[in-house]
């Protein structure tokens, strides 16, 4: 029985001499591994539609107690050649697969798409990344508290944003525990990232959201509570010094 379905290349890995496994992520299987014959040779009919960060139609048999399913033919959809052009796209792109790949459930697969065709075509990065990012936090759970302080729940008075305290502090919770004053600008931002989605995403472009400061916050907060090592993210450290 053939079954096609449209997904996302997240990650590659080499098999024997010629061949791959790819990961892909859909919205029917969630995340399924291909096997993909001749992936190395350019004259494989598979070779233009299989790489990372591609989107495209897969044929195969499924076999539900097969670790992997073969690959029969692939037909792109979007290359995202503007991700794959650009080193600091190509850094997102990837963190963003490493998240989708370790925090996403089978309910993932809109978001992931949404990030990676908006990261294509943006003159605003970061923005994307953060917004996946919060995306990520709720999927998992771990939503950051910016509709008041995380302690008392005092919606006046925020004066600081805390990883150990699950997000706002004010200024009288801050009193004993001494956490980092932020700008209210920069709390401004925090909260705006965290309540949107990508359907609001062209809205919130250009409100200064296009902030490595953000990542760096967001993803302490998504480190803290997973066990996980996410490679992509040290390449963006050393871009951003």
């Amino acid at each position: 029985m053939n079954d096609k379905v449209r997904g996302i290349v997240i990650k590659q890995i080499d098999y024997k001499d010629n061949d791959a496994i790819i990961t892909v992520y859909t919205g029917e299987y969630d995340r399924i591994s291909l096997y993909v014959r001749g992936y190395k040779k350019i004259t494989s009919r598979n070779v233009y539609a299989t790489q990372i960060f591609d989107e495209s139609d897969f044929l195969f048999d499924y076999n539900p107690v097969s670790k992997f399913q073969t690959l029969k033919t692939a037909s792109l959809v979007n290359e995202h050649k503007g991700i794959k052009g650009d080193y600091d796209r190509l850094a997102i792109a990837s963190l963003i697969c490493e998240i989708a790949d370790s925090v996403y459930g089978e309910q993932g697969y809109e978001d992931l798409k949404g990030a990676l065709d908006l990261l294509d075509e943006t003159d605003e990065p970061y923005t994307v990344l953060n917004l996946f990012l919060a995306q990520a936090l709720r999927a998992a759970g771990l939503g950051v508290n910016v509709d008041g302080c995380s302690l008392c729940g005092k919606t006046e008075g925020i004066v600081a944003l805390s990883v150990e305290d699950g997000g706002f502090i004010c200024s009288d919770c801050n009193l004993h525990l001494h956490r980092p004053v932020n700008e209210a600008e920069y709390l401004r931002k925090i909260r705006i990232i965290n309540k949107a989605d990508f359907s609001v995403a062209g809205k919130i472009m250009k409100l200064g959201l296009n902030s490595f400061q953000i990542t760096r916050d967001l993803m302490s907060f998504l480190t803290s509570y997973l066990d996980a090592d996410f490679r992509s993210y040290r390449s963006l450290v050393s871009l951003n010094g």
